[in-house]
């Protein structure tokens, strides 16, 4: 048989096809009037209506983006009259990019800054319109846009990136409408996210820009500032900058959008204050804001049953992120936050074990002395009727942390409930809860045996309840419970994964 490519000048048939799609586009622009022009851009646009992506790679590759461009440029003055020409040019660029992810990203470093400059303005017009507007060419430019916002590219990379910002900025601190300026936003985002662009994002003017949008009334505006806030947040440098600088009008931003409606700007706003509250200045200056209107907003969302699960799990270990040593005086004395984080982990849910954890990193660092301890006992009291393993395990590492000060343990035995909760446990499938409850009665009950001049396994037999007890507190267990209104009301979380 005869092997065509042995024949000197034999072009594969896919070859062919691709250099017939390019030089139908090149001819659009050599047309003598408009009709002809408008016929062989029919034609082209047909010929790139296909689905293989391999030969949207090898278009793209070879320039059809830029001459669209150039086409679509030359429409633009003349958008009424010519808007069949610009919906064909807009049908032949949604097509093109059918190709891979790494086209779609190589394009926008070559040519994305100057189709969305122009794709905006088109939107633009023809949105401030109205009726009399090309409302076609709207929705395609918008999808167009939409795709090149999936593309993650380092700005350096970017050919007029300069420009582009610039554009961008204009469009939202200028007169345009809400639906560019969130187009405009979703832009800015999808740079924020690539981790190239973080810092280099952080500068002024563009700052202020994400302020503007943080406050816009158009929801969609307000979200997509969240993530950009949020994806600012994950890089290290700009931590610090986003909570101790610019008169924390970052951190009031957050705040603002936390209280949002929105779910989803709720949750990027969340995941921005989790961020920076990893850093331990900041944590200092979050509990103290405003009187603790961080810790409030945080246990709104964490207490809230309209909200997702997950977003709730965040907004509990932000709490836990924001409790150390310098705060957790303050963070316990909010009001009504122990009891209620106790509630929460009496729940069968993820939330439960995030929940116990902030309560145990609350007692790391809550003595005798704080005016939250009696709250503190009363959690833990009431975790400990819990029938989650995980968060038995968190209580009982919360009674040894107090049960290590003398002074603890003495409000410890003088707190009614709580050496019958540690009974309880005691006695409990788990041998790591077991082992630690009978840890701290051996501890409370030493200090018992040291003022009652008496011996320490008489006062654990006090303490301790007899097998007929046992039997009926296992039984007990099993049964649900109803909580009394009194009671329902050091680790690091990772927020850059979620």
């Amino acid at each position: 048989m005869l092997d065509k490519s042995r024949i000197i000048g034999y072009i594969p048939m896919d070859r062919q096809k691709a250099k017939t799609r390019m030089s139908m586009l090149i001819d659009v622009t050599r047309g003598k009037n408009d009709g002809d022009r408008l016929r062989k851009l029919v034609t082209a646009a047909e010929s790139f209506d296909h689905t293989d992506s391999r030969n949207h790679d090898r278009d793209v590759r070879d320039g059809a983006v830029a001459i669209v461009c150039s086409i679509l440029r030359s429409c633009s003055s003349f958008f009424i009259v010519r808007s069949k020409e610009i919906q064909l040019c807009l049908m032949i660029l949604l097509r093109l990019y059918r190709c891979s992810e790494e086209r779609l990203c190589a394009s926008f470093c070559t040519d994305g800054a100057t189709l969305i400059i122009e794709l905006l303005e088109l939107i633009e017009i023809n949105y401030r319109l109205g009726k009399k507007g090309d409302t076609k060419s709207l929705v395609l430019a918008q999808h167009i846009i939409d795709v090149l916002s999936q593309a993650r590219a380092p700005l350096p990379m970017v050919k007029r990136h300069e420009e582009l910002l610039t554009a961008l900025v204009g469009n939202i601190h200028g007169a345009t409408g809400r639906f560019v300026m969130h187009l405009s936003m979703k832009i800015i985002g999808s740079l924020s996210e690539h981790s190239q662009n973080k810092e280099s994002m952080f500068r002024e003017g563009l700052l202020e820009t994400i302020l503007i949008g943080s406050i816009h009334i158009y929801k969609p505006v307000r979200e997509e500032a969240a993530r950009i806030i949020m994806n600012l947040a994950l890089e290290n440098k700009n931590k610090t900058d986003l909570v101790q600088r610019h008169n924390q009008c970052w951190l009031d931003a957050c705040l603002d959008l936390a209280w949002a409606s929105c779910v989803s700007t709720k949750a990027y706003a969340i995941k921005a204050l989790g961020c920076v509250a990893t850093i331990p200045e900041n944590k200092v200056i979050m509990a103290q804001h405003k009187n603790g209107a961080v810790v409030d907003a945080l246990l709104r969302s964490a207490s809230s049953r309209v909200i997702p699960s997950q977003v709730c799990i965040n907004a509990t270990r932000v709490i836990a992120n924001l409790t150390c040593q310098a705060t957790a005086s303050q963070i316990g004395r909010h009001s009504g936050l122990i009891l209620t984080l106790s509630s929460l982990a009496c729940r069968d849910d993820k939330l439960a074990v995030a929940a116990a954890m902030a309560v145990k990193k609350v007692a790391t660092h809550i003595r005798s002395g704080d005016l939250s301890h009696q709250d503190l006992l009363q959690a833990l009291i009431t975790m400990s009727y819990s029938r989650s393993t995980e968060v038995l395990k968190w209580t009982v590492k919360a009674y040894c942390e107090q049960a290590s000060f003398p002074r603890d343990r003495v409000k410890m035995i003088a707190h009614k409930g709580l050496l019958t909760s540690l009974t309880v446990i005691s006695t409990d499938e788990n041998e790591f809860v077991t082992k630690h409850a009978r840890e701290v009665l051996s501890a409370l009950a030493s200090d018992v045996a040291n003022a009652k001049d008496i011996g320490v396994e008489k006062v654990l037999r006090c303490v301790s309840a007899t097998k007929e007890c046992q039997d009926a507190l296992d039984s007990c267990r099993k049964q649900p419970r109803c909580y009394s209104p009194s009671s329902v009301a050091q680790f690091y979380f990772d927020f850059s994964g979620l």
